[in-house]
């Protein structure tokens, strides 16, 4: 495992311009970091490094929860079974990934879309990142107590015992952060279009109505992985998502190239 010092950096250099684009209340974010940290010191919880090893040299499929998702789970149906990589879900992503059979070894979650159940199902037979922000406080309180051991904290802010920032803000860009520390060869990613129409599979289902900074979130998002990409040059990085914006760095491939590994 690398050391953090690249979520370090990304806190140093684009949490301050983040925090004052989207009006994020710094202490609010620290708040919820440390009900976090205090809800995660009560369980037995393993290492991380232990919960991430499998990860070293293998191939790993990220999948975003937006509009392309759909199709991008069909049109890579083939690979996922000819190539079995390890399948990580950004937040509601899982319940579509569940939906097709599909079982995801990690979940990168604020809470906020993917549902209780394949939570509680993902943090005992996989790993549940779940991250703290000033708006998911009350989420935290009431779901990552009924949550299992396979579980660890993320935030935005300085990291804590138990609550880490990887670097990244949405939960797609943040996974792909996250997956990095611990060497893979390749990350394919899918579903994380970045554009401005928020995917089904992302509505928030604790919060009625729609979030006005989305658009500008996904931005940051997009600068936030395009900074890891150009940071990790000895990972492959290939981008399946169908429609959506181009990524600096992850070449868009189609499926079938993907399939034969010719990316």
């Amino acid at each position: 495992m690398r050391e953090l010092s690249l979520g370090d950096e990304w806190f140093r250099s684009y949490y301050p311009r983040i925090r004052d684009s989207l009006k994020y209340a710094q202490a609010r974010d620290e708040e919820s970091r440390d009900l976090l940290a205090n809800l995660l010191a009560a369980k037995e919880i393993s290492p991380l490094q232990r919960q991430m090893q499998s990860m070293q040299r293998k191939t790993i499929a990220i999948f975003g929860a937006g509009p392309s998702l759909d199709s991008d789970l069909e049109g890579l149906a083939n690979f996922i079974k000819k190539a079995n990589p390890i399948i990580v879900a950004a937040d509601g992503a899982a319940d579509a990934l569940h939906e097709t059979g599909i079982n995801p070894s990690i979940i990168v979650s604020d809470l906020d879309s993917c549902s209780q159940e394949n939570l509680e199902i993902t943090s005992q037979e996989g790993l549940v990142l779940v991250h703290a922000h000033g708006d998911n406080i009350s989420l935290i309180e009431k779901i990552v107590p009924k949550l299992g051991p396979k579980l660890y904290g993320t935030t935005q802010v300085s990291s804590v015992s138990r609550v880490t920032n990887f670097g990244g803000l949405t939960d797609g860009d943040r996974a792909c952060f996250a997956i990095s520390y611990f060497e893979p060869s390749s990350i394919i990613i899918a579903g994380m279009d970045f554009g401005g129409t928020e995917g089904k599979h992302s509505k928030n289902r604790y919060v009625a109505g729609t979030n006005p900074q989305r658009p500008s979130k996904l931005q940051w998002g997009k600068r936030s992985l395009e900074f890891l990409i150009q940071s990790r040059p000895e990972i492959r990085f290939a981008n399946a998502t169908k429609y959506g914006e181009e990524i600096v760095g992850a070449p868009k491939v189609s499926y079938e190239k993907i399939t034969l590994g010719a990316y």
